[in-house]
Parts: structure tokens; C-alpha cells; sequence
């Protein structure tokens, strides 16, 4: 199979937010993934036949997406005013397909959260998924070490399972590798309350050498999180690359 470029996938990209701007139904169709899911900024899900995802930034003229290729994976993160995009694209044959529209508003009203905990079995010890081969057990593994570290404050063991492009977007934080980590220093010298929300479900899609994760979480007091992962394998350790968070905004606020 030829090597795929960033230019690539950049040009797949820009068709589908010029068919979505157009609202060109069957153009944009022609470039989704059969497993697409569009969620938008209230956390609402929609598949490849549950309508016609928005442009929110319509056919952002002017902006700069930032790009990344991880083999037959790729993301592309976009935003403008507070509210921030991301795009997962995988290969199949050849051809790029989206399979991840993954929108972040920080303009929604503040979501009412109680306090963390100090220690929680779900995700750092348990998860409602079973790995289906070697590559996403490891994955899942490194991946519950990041959380275990988020509960025990330990940046430099997080920092370990973390690639260094790092980012991840919620509703009142968009960090990068360092900013989290100092968060984690921060948290560890207060001795916060920092367990990571419970995972409800997952699905995962494996390639070679990068794994999409889409999940939901149940923080420990607010409204259910929808979430989008990619996490990339770099000399044998999988490491977590994005992480894109949305609040449902129709769940109800629950204490566990």
C-alpha cells in the first residue's frame, strides 16, 4: 500500500467540511466511515444515517488545522470562539474515511460537580470492556496506569504513558502535555481529590499502531461525558495522543 501523507488526509478533510458547509448530502456521505459517529457540542450522538452532521466553523476559510498521521489513523483539530472540533480519520484500501466528528463547546452553562474521590476501582482497576487481542489489551493497560496516576498524583509516571503532542479538550480545559502534567504537580501537592469518572462503556477500533477509543463516562457528581481517544504505539509503549470530552447536556446530574 502507498504511504499516506498529511496532504492526504488535509484533502479529504477539507472535502467534507466544504460537503457539510454545502450541505451536500451525498458528497459528504461518500467520505464517512461506516462506523462514523458525529457527536456535537451537547453531547448528542449521531451515526452515518442519523442526519447530516453540522459545520459548526463552516468551511473555516482562514483556519489552520492542526494535523496529525499515526499510519492509517489521522486527527485534525480545529477551533475558533471556544468551541473546538476534532476530526478522526482512518484508512481503509487506500482511501481516508471520517470516523470521528467531535465537537467541544466551552460556552454551555457550567455543569454543577461535587467533590472527587479519593480512590475508585473503575477505570484504574476494572473497565466494562474486554480486549479482543493483544494490542488492545496493552493499550488498555497503559491506559489505566495514566488513570492510576491521575488518582495517586503522579505526573511523572502519567507523563509516561502520554505522547508529547498530548491534547485533550473539555468544557473548561483545553491542556496540553505540560499543562496537564501541572495540574497533576499542583494536585499532588494539595493532596486533591482527583479520581478519574467511572467508564460506563467503550468501543475500540484497532489498526496497526493506533487504536480509536469512544466511551462515555459517569463523573462522580454532574452529567455523563461523552469522549473520543486515539492513543498511538511508539517503540512498544502505547501512548495516549488526544482526548476530546464532551458534557451531555440531555443526562441527568448524578451522585454515585
Amino acid at each position: 500500500m502507498v504511504q499516506s501523507t498529511e496532504a492526504d488526509v488535509l484533502r479529504a478533510d477539507h472535502a467534507l467540511v466544504a460537503a457539510l458547509a454545502a450541505g451536500d448530502r451525498d458528497a459528504a456521505a461518500a467520505l464517512l466511515d461506516d462506523h462514523f459517529n458525529w457527536i456535537d457540542s451537547a453531547g448528542r450522538v449521531r451515526g452515518k444515517r442519523g442526519g447530516l452532521p453540522s459545520a459548526p466553523l463552516g468551511d473555516e476559510s482562514g483556519l489552520l488545522p492542526a494535523v496529525r498521521l499515526y499510519g492509517n489513523v489521522a486527527t485534525v483539530a480545529v477551533d475558533q470562539d471556544n468551541l473546538f472540533v476534532l476530526r478522526i480519520w482512518v484508512r481503509h484500501s487506500g482511501l481516508w474515511r471520517a470516523l470521528v466528528l467531535h465537537e467541544v463547546s466551552q460556552k454551555n452553562p457550567a455543569v454543577p460537580h461535587g467533590p472527587g474521590r479519593k480512590d475508585w476501582d473503575n477505570p484504574c482497576r476494572t473497565i466494562p470492556y474486554v480486549p479482543r487481542n493483544v494490542d488492545e489489551r496493552d493499550c488498555l493497560a497503559s491506559w489505566q496506569a495514566l488513570e492510576t496516576a491521575v488518582m495517586t498524583h503522579d505526573p511523572d509516571e502519567w507523563a509516561r504513558h502520554v505522547a508529547d503532542e498530548f491534547l485533550v479538550v473539555g468544557a473548561a480545559r483545553r491542556h496540553s502535555k505540560a499543562d496537564r502534567k501541572a495540574v497533576l504537580v499542583e494536585q499532588q501537592r494539595t493532596n486533591a481529590n482527583s479520581a478519574p469518572a467511572p467508564l460506563t462503556w467503550a468501543e475500540l477500533f484497532d489498526f496497526p499502531d493506533a487504536i480509536v477509543m469512544r466511551g462515555e463516562h459517569q463523573p462522580f457528581h454532574g452529567r455523563a461525558n461523552r469522549v473520543s481517544r486515539v492513543f498511538v504505539k511508539r517503540e512498544g509503549q502505547w501512548l495516549m495522543a488526544v482526548s476530546f470530552q464532551t458534557t451531555r447536556q440531555d443526562a441527568d446530574v448524578k451522585t454515585i
